[in-house]
């Protein structure tokens, strides 16, 4: 009997990141006493109340989000913490914030408990591993007015861009959840309101950086991501920024993707392809948007008026 309740233990241990509740030992037959040993020896650590992880796994951050899910059914890690599983940028919140159902109280040291009346099972995404976490259009809906407007328009940048989700699917949480008083309503509304629904996504935080700083400088909007195939080639070029009427291009270097010679070679090779088909093509890299980009884009101005004088 002992080895099979410890059979049934250990294989949950392995899929559920070292953690495990006081209900579940019991539903592998083990009893508290066994329990009580097990935490005398050290076998066994106590996270949260009935929750405990096994002294064969590290004691992370993993590992305490799992604690958090096995402590209280309810509650499901949402907000920034939420961003962070789902590997967003600008998510540097060291704190655990936690969802529930309001008139829940789960008792969880160490934790940021939010409580709202209004969570759908749309709204939950239950992992393997036991980690209950919001999903993506509710995790930005909630964490917008946390983190703030230009920080959320720019995570909506990356979720459309890496199709985590799509406008629509944004919209459709917010009318459904939009309440004067509810936090992230009024942040993600905006954000939404001043996007184009019709706007290709961006591709980095850099980008869309690049493209704020050109709003402020009243330069007119570019073509995001425009797609274009120079004769003989056998594929599109997807120009970062551009303005198709004078054929001008802007690229934004990203240091993980141009660090290498081949990488500087590819660009360069676009760039004199695109110029045989008389496009006038200009980068400003990442060292530009973290130090120098309002004259970046002055640059980019002055680019655009010749252009524009020329073709008159």
């Amino acid at each position: 009997m002992t080895q099979s309740w410890r059979r049934s233990m250990d294989a949950w241990l392995s899929t559920h990141v070292g953690i495990i509740s006081s209900a579940e030992l019991v539903a592998a037959g083990c009893g508290p006493r066994n329990v009580s040993r097990m935490v005398d020896s050290g076998e066994i650590v106590t996270m949260l109340p009935g929750v405990f992880r096994s002294a064969q796994w590290p004691c992370n951050r993993e590992q305490k989000l799992a604690a958090v899910c096995a402590r209280n059914s309810a509650a499901s890690i949402a907000f920034t913490t939420a961003g962070q599983l789902w590997s967003w940028r600008r998510m540097t919140d060291p704190l655990i914030h936690v969802l529930v159902p309001h008139g829940v109280s789960p008792e969880m040291p160490e934790v940021v408990v939010h409580r709202c009346r209004r969570i759908d099972p749309v709204d939950i995404v239950q992992r393997a591993d036991g980690i209950r976490l919001t999903s993506p259009p509710r995790t930005m809906f909630d964490c917008a007015d946390m983190i703030g407007m230009e920080a959320t328009a720019s995570v909506l940048e990356q979720l459309l861009n890496e199709r985590m989700v799509t406008f629509g699917t944004i919209t459709d949480t917010v009318r459904r959840l939009y309440h004067p008083q509810r936090p992230g309503s009024k942040t993600i509304l905006a954000v939404i309101q001043s996007r184009p629904a019709w706007r290709v996504a961006l591709q980095s935080d850099l980008e869309f950086k690049v493209l704020e700083e050109m709003a402020r400088q009243r330069l007119a909007m570019p073509v995001t991501q425009y797609a274009i195939r120079p004769p003989g080639y056998d594929h599109d070029i997807a120009i970062d920024f551009a303005w198709p009427g004078v054929k001008l291009a802007i690229e934004v270097d990203h240091p993980a993707w141009h660090a290498g010679a081949l990488d500087s070679h590819t660009d360069k090779g676009r760039d004199r392809k695109l110029t045989t088909i008389g496009w006038t093509t200009s980068r400003i890299t990442d060292i530009d948007v973290n130090g120098g980009l309002r004259e970046a884009v002055a640059d980019v101005g002055e680019i655009l008026v010749r252009l524009r004088t020329a073709a008159a």
